[in-house]
């Protein structure tokens, strides 16, 4: 027994040893520097851009999570050429450049700011929309894209629970939140999600068939602990991640972007009411 003591031992510690370096790379979004929800407003703050219609407001307002790519002037572009005209004020929350992330790639990479630690900019973002007088403070949206999906999500499966990396915030910061649109979102490990949704607010999520970047089918496992009934849930079988807009994948499909955005503003309409 003593003879095969030591070699167990060297294995161990060599097993230990690799399996450290493995997670190596990962260490920051494993466990990433602490912030409570002051100190992630005060550093969102400046990379909140408004969007809001000609009119008088205040007006139903969707606030924008870009993908882990992030926040392009074309994709600002995209998401205001549809949802402005219709009535809506848009609030797109830069993750990226508020904490100085210039490389996406980690972020895509699952390396660096996981969504469920990205959940806390929802909730300041949430909060920084009470300073802006052009935003109906009770008929508020989120919306997400890829990364930023599994980051709303997330933020609704917490529900103001401590999460990842920050402590609790408190079910009043999702106050006056009456809708959720995910495009193709991540959902596997270590989305939040998975574990249940407190949260109570309707979702809308689109999911694509072919998406050769996340894998829907973790999503659809996933729904399970959301109730059927507050869940509008629509499948394109031959579309690819980013269908809905022109991106480096070159997988845009212009057909199902219309319908994506036609069945978004009904959804927008049915949950926050109608436009002044």
């Amino acid at each position: 027994m003593r003879r095969l003591l030591k070699p167990l031992l060297i294995f161990l510690t060599i097993a230990a040893g690799v399996a450290l370096l493995g997670l190596y790379p990962y260490r920051n979004a494993l466990w990433p520097q602490a912030a409570d929800l002051d100190a992630a407003s005060a550093r969102l703050a400046p990379h909140l851009t408004l969007r809001a219609p000609i009119g008088k407001g205040p007006f139903p307002t969707v606030l924008v999570f870009h993908g882990c790519s992030g926040q392009s002037p074309g994709f600002v572009k995209n998401v205001t050429g549809w949802l402005l005209p219709a009535g809506y004020a848009v609030l797109f929350v830069d993750s990226h450049a508020a904490r100085g992330i210039n490389d996406w790639h980690p972020v895509c990479d699952g390396k660096q700011l996981w969504g469920n630690e990205r959940a806390l900019d929802v909730y300041a973002a949430l909060a920084l929309a009470h300073g802006y007088p052009e935003i109906d403070q009770q008929r508020l949206a989120l919306l997400g894209y890829s990364h930023g999906g599994w980051t709303i999500l997330d933020a609704l499966a917490y529900d103001g629970a401590a999460g990842h990396g920050f402590p609790a915030t408190g079910k009043a910061t999702l106050g006056g939140v009456r809708g959720v649109v995910a495009f193709y979102p991540y959902c596997g490990f270590p989305a939040h999600l998975r574990d249940g949704v407190g949260n109570t607010a309707p979702v809308l999520m689109f999911l694509a068939g072919k998406d050769s970047v996340t894998d829907h089918q973790q999503c659809l496992s996933a729904l399970d602990s959301l109730d059927g009934g507050r869940l509008q849930l629509v499948q394109y079988g031959n579309a690819d991640h980013v269908f809905d807009q022109r991106s480096d994948l070159n997988t845009y499909q212009p057909g199902l972007a219309q319908d994506a955005q036609r069945r978004t503003l009904a959804f927008l309409r049915e949950t926050l009411g109608p436009t002044p």
